[in-house]
């Protein structure tokens, strides 16, 4: 049974569709107007396959305590809002979130997001160190949810474009949700180039939202 399984698996990973930016926009506004799911909803999955996602590739029997810390990146957009979601799980996880929100949006579900967040202790950042080695040294992995789809650095306020350089110079791994905060092929005019090293070239997309194209790059 384990022969014959292999090759479908393998296939299917060939197989698998990559969604570009404004399709993947028409499937969300059709969640929202056709089948009337609520913008939460979205969200709260987003986070958790996020979340999920993670723990797949940094599972915590292969870590020790000391390296189950993470450090979740959020920006004012929804991607913020799924990183918000994202850590809460983590959190439950048995991980140990830590979240740098600099520019907070005054949105009511961020702020309800934030507000579970500081419910269950999990503790915010006043500021991302700029020697990039104390975050090497501090966290496991970062987990970053600054930008995502059709967002551009300028739009999110100069603390998190800061924050985007940062990241840039990591050792650690890195974690986009969604897609890197920056550009790829797919995406050339976006400025400030993570690079693909998120997940450390390891992606194991969660099933929403779905891969865009620039997963298969």
């Amino acid at each position: 049974m384990s022969r014959a399984a292999g090759p479908d698996l393998a296939e299917a990973s060939e197989e698998r569709r990559f969604l570009s930016t404004a399709e993947a926009a028409a499937l969300e506004r059709e969640l929202l107007e056709d089948y009337r799911f609520g913008r939460q909803q979205l969200v709260e999955w987003c986070g958790h396959a996020s979340a999920v996602a993670v723990t797949k590739v940094f599972p915590l029997p292969a870590v020790s305590r000391k390296q189950r810390t993470v450090l979740v990146v959020c920006g004012p957009e929804q991607n913020g809002a799924v990183g918000l979601v994202c850590a809460r799980h983590l959190r439950v996880f048995e991980y140990e979130p830590t979240i740098f929100y600099p520019t907070r949006s005054l949105d009511p579900l961020h702020r309800d997001l934030t507000t579970q967040c500081e419910k269950m202790d999990i503790p915010f950042l006043s500021y991302l160190p700029m020697e990039v080695q104390l975050i090497n040294n501090a966290y496991r992995l970062v987990v970053d949810a600054v930008l995502g789809p059709g967002v551009e650095p300028g739009e999110v306020g100069g603390p998190c474009t800061r924050a985007l350089a940062t990241l840039k110079l990591l050792s650690i791994p890195l974690v986009s949700l969604d897609i890197p905060s920056a550009p790829c092929a797919c995406c050339p005019s976006w400025p400030g180039c993570l690079g693909r090293r998120e997940l450390t070239r390891q992606r194991p997309h969660p099933s929403w939202p779905p891969p865009h194209a620039c997963w298969s790059h």
